[in-house]
């Protein structure tokens, strides 16, 4: 691979940049096709599309040199990329249609930073084989291990996931918010159907694609599952029309996260494990599911095969009766500001309304103040009884959210900033709450805790720097 003769990407990628640029053209001259002159350029700049994704491609170079991966482009404007190969997280393999047709794979090549993280640093396309033989040598670089093309296909999966499996994940493993909106607009389209009203097109339309087609892509994401470990490397393979292939150290990971939908806990008692690998999200922009849908009984054991340096006793703590009084003030602001939005909003709107139905309003404007500070105070409940935390020797770890609810086992050494904050409510009692910020797929992430006493909070910042003073961090270990 080491060759100083720049190679170019495969030419397919003329006529995929050109749909690239054809399609936003389109878009444009959706808005302003009114407008005949300009409906006319832009008519003339997608005809010229073909030619420009040819300069772009004809005077691109990729140069694999001993140490490191160059990209050059020679355009008006000369750029020049240099990737150093030990700074490389995770090199992965995409095919699309436009791939299968013309037999070409996508190498994704990624780096563990935080600055575009769902941006590849390089995307090239190659026929398949020579796609597959630079993902093999770029990836026995970063491995502890030898890399074989033909392992992995013949490895078997340490999970194992029926069609039903996959179509329970992609129905219950979204989030409980677009699935109660779905419920919502289907509803509705009955309601229509049942009165003979109108709105029924518009709710199909609005319940399509807030459920049926997302679940149709997430079955076609997740079809033919495959995840494996070896040594100290994970490879995680799926798809059926766009196929993924991924592989990263688990030294690169950051959070590793047990992720538990609403609908999901109460009807399948299921739980799925995601992961954040800086420098690693699929071509949607969503971090790493390394396990399906799966019942919850069974996660220790998964976490054990695939992930045995994130397993440790834990010892959860609970919020302390304390935390009430912070909670049920914020419930208290978050209720009267509702109140008195939904009376602003009601009074501009009352003079508008027939004077036969100013009761109906009234007694309709009340009950939705009276739903809305119950759902305040629900809220606060359910995070009384649900948050809680517990710190290990090299991981802590957080439970959070009151209706999906996520279990996130974090590294001491992944922390950028933790952050206490206590407000008038919570000083009184002594407690705070501790907010960690981490690089993510998505840039950067952060994850609070409940309120908790304020010394023992501070431990997790204090473990933090201890860790650096002690040599217990080690930079070289941990994908930096």
């Amino acid at each position: 691979m080491n060759s100083n003769d720049g190679m170019r990407n495969h030419p397919s990628i003329i006529v995929e940049q050109t749909v690239y640029l054809v399609f936003i053209l389109l878009i444009v001259f959706g808005s302003i096709a009114y407008d005949t002159e300009y409906a006319y350029l832009v008519f003339a700049l997608a005809l010229f599309a073909p030619i420009l994704a040819y300069v772009i491609w004809r005077k691109t170079y990729i140069i694999f040199k001993e140490n490191e991966l160059v990209i050059e482009r020679n355009l008006l404007l000369k750029t020049k990329k240099t990737i150093p190969y030990d700074r490389i997280a995770s090199v992965n393999i995409e095919r699309k249609v436009l791939n299968r047709i013309f037999k070409t794979s996508a190498l994704k090549i990624s780096i563990n930073s935080g600055v575009k993280s769902t941006v590849p640093e390089a995307s090239l396309t190659f026929k398949e084989d020579t796609a597959l033989k630079i993902r093999a040598e770029l990836s026995s670089r970063l491995f502890d291990h030898a890399y074989s093309q033909e392992e992995e296909e013949s490895v078997e999966s340490i999970l194992n996931f029926t069609p039903t499996d996959i179509l329970l994940h992609s129905i219950f493993g979204m989030p409980t918010v677009q699935s109660i909106l779905a419920a919502f607009f289907i509803s509705t389209s009955l309601i229509s159907v049942f009165f003979e009203g109108s709105g029924l097109l518009l709710s199909l339309i609005l319940f399509a694609a807030v459920e049926i087609i997302p679940v149709f892509f997430n079955i076609l994401k997740f079809y033919n599952f495959k995840v494996y470990r070896r040594d100290n490397s994970i490879h995680l393979q799926h798809g059926m029309i766009q196929t993924y292939r991924f592989s990263f150290n688990v030294s690169r990971i950051n959070v590793v996260k047990i992720r538990r939908t609403l609908f999901a806990r109460i009807f399948l008692h299921r739980a799925s494990i995601e992961m954040e690998v800086v420098g690693l999200s699929d071509s949607d922009g969503k971090t790493p599911t390394i396990c399906l849908l799966i019942d919850e009984k069974k996660i220790p054991s998964i976490l054990n095969q695939l992930l045995p340096e994130y397993v440790y006793d834990h010892n959860l703590i609970k919020q302390p009766s304390s935390a009430k009084y912070p909670l049920l003030a914020k419930a208290s602001i978050y209720s009267l500001t509702a109140v008195v939005a939904f009376y602003a909003i009601w009074s501009g709107f009352a003079d508008q309304i027939p004077s036969e139905y100013n009761q109906i309003a009234t007694y309709l404007m009340l009950a939705v103040n009276l739903v809305s500070v119950l759902i305040f105070f629900a809220v606060a409940h359910i995070s009384y009884k649900i948050l809680e935390y517990d710190t290990g020797r090299d991981f802590f770890t957080y439970i959070y959210g009151v209706i999906d609810r996520e279990t996130a086992i974090v590294s001491y050494d992944r922390v950028q900033i933790a952050q206490l904050s206590s407000g008038p409510v919570a000083r009184r009692v002594g407690l705070s709450r501790c907010k960690v910020s981490l690089l993510s797929s998505l840039g950067e992430m952060t994850i609070s805790s409940g309120y908790f006493p304020t010394e023992d909070l501070s431990k997790i910042a204090d473990r933090v720097i201890e860790r650096i003073f002690t040599g217990e961090y080690d930079y070289r270990t941990n994908g930096i």
